[in-house]
């Protein structure tokens, strides 16, 4: 999967229809951040007050994504023509389809548009959640997240690593939707959410992820924070 100029390396964009699907793509990302670092992008059509801002917005979300999933379940022209702009930028996309019920005999125009693109299907959330789970372990940005982890927490225990991991994560999805943020905004939300979070641990582990090159910290006095 290869991360183009300028996207962020952890951003995931997700095209399905609003009404049906998109909730159960919510009940994912919630679980999924809990375990992997990957920003997942969902946008609805309350992102926007017309349809030329709301196409101005999606270009812009898939452009700057390092891949993206799109549900063609039942057809959704939406979907497709979201597919089509994300061919023609080459963000490397995966599809899904939902294969429960009525849903089969309503996808034949968007799957006649899609020849030849290979679908993993599902029939139930339960195996939705195995592919999602299956992308974002096999994601770059995960890779390359869990061998810095892994160089990063030799010296700890099983407990200490379970927590480290847990801030780290937290660290990483402060940056969902972000280009880049303030490191000092970063560094007081993360310290204000957990008591052992204190700021020279936070601070510690905000450097040893910019070390392993999984954020990235600029320098100077107002210095941002980007993923790497």
């Amino acid at each position: 999967m290869a991360v183009q100029k300028n996207v962020i390396a952890n951003q995931v964009f997700i095209g399905c229809p609003w009404k049906t699907i998109k909730p159960k793509y919510e009940k994912q990302i919630e679980s999924l951040k809990k375990k992997y670092p990957l920003s997942f992008i969902l946008i609805g059509n309350e992102s926007a007050h017309t349809a030329e801002d709301l196409l101005a917005f999606i270009k812009t979300r898939l452009e700057k994504s390092s891949g993206a999933i799109f549900d063609v379940t039942a057809g959704n022209p939406n979907v497709s023509l979201e597919f089509g702009y994300a061919e023609g930028r080459n963000v490397p996309s995966t599809l899904h389809l939902g294969t429960h019920g009525k849903t089969k005999s309503r996808t034949s125009t968007i799957i006649s548009d899609l020849a030849g693109k290979r679908r993993r299907e599902y029939k139930n959330e339960t195996s939705l959640s195995r592919l999602m789970a299956d992308f974002s372990k096999n994601h770059p940005y995960t890779l390359k997240f869990e061998k810095g982890m892994k160089a990063l927490m030799k010296p700890y225990t099983k407990g200490e690593k379970k927590s480290i991991r847990a801030l780290c994560l937290k660290i990483v999805h402060f940056l969902d939707g972000e280009e880049s943020v303030r490191r000092d905004n970063l560094l007081l939300e993360i310290s204000a959410m957990n008591p052992l979070y204190s700021e020279d641990i936070v601070d510690e582990w905000i450097r040893n992820l910019h070390a392993k090159k999984l954020i990235r910290v600029s320098k100077g006095r107002y210095a941002n924070v980007e993923i790497a």
